[in-house]
């Protein structure tokens, strides 16, 4: 019987060892950084979140920002510290609705005019906010975080819309090469592809209704690494 109880005893033991509580798992951490957008989006997807164990969603978004200012909020700059102090599993990053301007830098002062995409000065601001993507992404390169960019829908005003979609563009182009980066459609996803997201949009024609934050947040949630990898 002594020999009996000492075996299970160190089996039991075994058990536990290998195959710690969910309790003692690493937080699965995400961040939802952005414009504000990011508001809406991260609720949701904090709500979706919340069904992995030892869960966190913190949103860190920042209304009327974007990559065009650092004068006001240097985006690059705060995700690269984010990435050193406080790496999460997965950064969800949606940015662009503010960016349908010239682009500045530190000081304000202009580095790109804003024009036409298949004009000599849209192709200059095109590489421009390329770099500054890549430099946004490429804080996240050796941190272990997935990073997912969440491009936006084509809104009601034609500047902000169209500059949503060219954003995206260029972000897909940018993660292209760059394994850690994730690209997701919030146009693919609600299903309104290149055209006005209507059935989507609130009455000021930017921001998205709560069923779709909702229903972007369930497939997001879907793309975002499973837990433990």
């Amino acid at each position: 019987m002594l020999l009996l109880t000492l075996a299970a005893t160190l089996a039991a033991g075994c058990s536990s060892s290998s195959e710690p509580a969910v309790s003692d798992a690493e937080p699965y951490k995400v961040t939802v950084a952005g414009d504000s957008i990011s508001f809406g989006l991260g609720a949701a997807v904090r709500e979706q979140v919340a069904a992995r164990p030892n869960a966190e969603t913190k949103v860190i978004g920042v209304g009327g920002t974007g990559l065009a200012r650092p004068d006001n909020v240097d985006w690059p700059s705060r995700l690269e510290t984010l990435a050193t102090d406080f790496p999460p599993k997965v950064l969800l990053l949606s940015l662009g609705s503010n960016d349908a301007q010239d682009l500045t830098d530190a000081d304000g002062d202009t580095v790109a005019t804003f024009a036409p995409a298949d004009t000599a000065d849209g192709a200059a601001w095109d590489a421009e906010y390329s770099t500054r993507l890549g430099r946004t992404f490429d804080a996240f390169k050796d941190s272990g975080a997935t990073v997912l960019w969440v491009g936006h829908v084509r809104t009601g005003k034609d500047r902000v819309g169209l500059t949503n979609r060219r954003i995206h563009r260029l972000a897909e182009a940018a993660a292209a090469d760059r394994p850690w980066v994730r690209t997701a459609d919030l146009a693919v996803l609600l299903g309104s592809g290149e055209e006005v997201a209507t059935d989507c949009l609130l009455d000021d024609g930017l921001h998205l209704k709560v069923s779709c934050y909702e229903e972007a947040a369930r497939q997001l949630n879907a793309l975002m690494p499973p837990q433990g990898l």
